[in-house]
């Protein structure tokens, strides 16, 4: 299974680029885990320390581009996984890369906090077809992918999977580190 990181966001809420703050963790993490890691950029993004691939030219701005990048690159189930999850670690990566495995959903996502996690998620290829009719349709948004997908959601404690947006998502995942 190969992993795909999602490092396209703009970073407006952080101020400065995520990517450069987190991937060497990112990639680190996720290195041992999976059999090929993939950056997925945003259409002018440059080329990354790890193989890159990048969103066609769109309208707009969602992630829903870079997980249908990676989805029509990884010809298999493959793993979504954005750069904000600056603790994320091996161990974890293991665990949820195991249930995205042993299941047949279009997506595993697990739930944090109450809020599902689609941007650190198994997926399917065949979620394609539904993201593309998503995207022509202009409905952007994650979490309807996920109830219109009937994707298999599980609970998962642990501050691994913080998404750091923000300057105090930052100050709390230091606090957590």
């Amino acid at each position: 299974m190969n992993c795909y990181i999602l490092t396209g966001g703009r970073s407006t809420r952080m101020g400065r680029s995520k990517t450069e703050l987190f991937l060497d963790r990112v990639v680190a993490a996720a290195e041992p885990v999976f059999e090929e890691l993939v950056a997925v950029q945003r259409p002018e993004g440059g080329p990354l320390s790890i193989r890159t691939i990048h969103e066609p030219p769109h309208p707009g701005q969602a992630p829903l581009f870079g997980v249908l990048r990676a989805l029509d690159d990884a010809g298999g189930r493959c793993f979504i996984l954005a750069v904000d999850y600056a603790l994320i670690t091996a161990a974890v990566l293991r665990r949820l890369r195991a249930r995205a495995e042993a299941s047949t959903a279009a997506l595993v996502v697990p739930v944090w906090r109450g809020l599902p996690q689609p941007l650190c998620a198994g997926y399917d290829p065949g979620a394609a077809p539904l993201i593309r009719r998503r995207i022509d349709e202009r409905r952007l948004d994650l979490m309807g992918l996920i109830e219109e997908a009937a994707a298999e959601r599980f609970d998962f404690d642990g501050p691994e999977l913080l998404s750091v947006n923000t300057a105090a998502d930052l100050e709390e995942a230091e606090r957590l580190r």
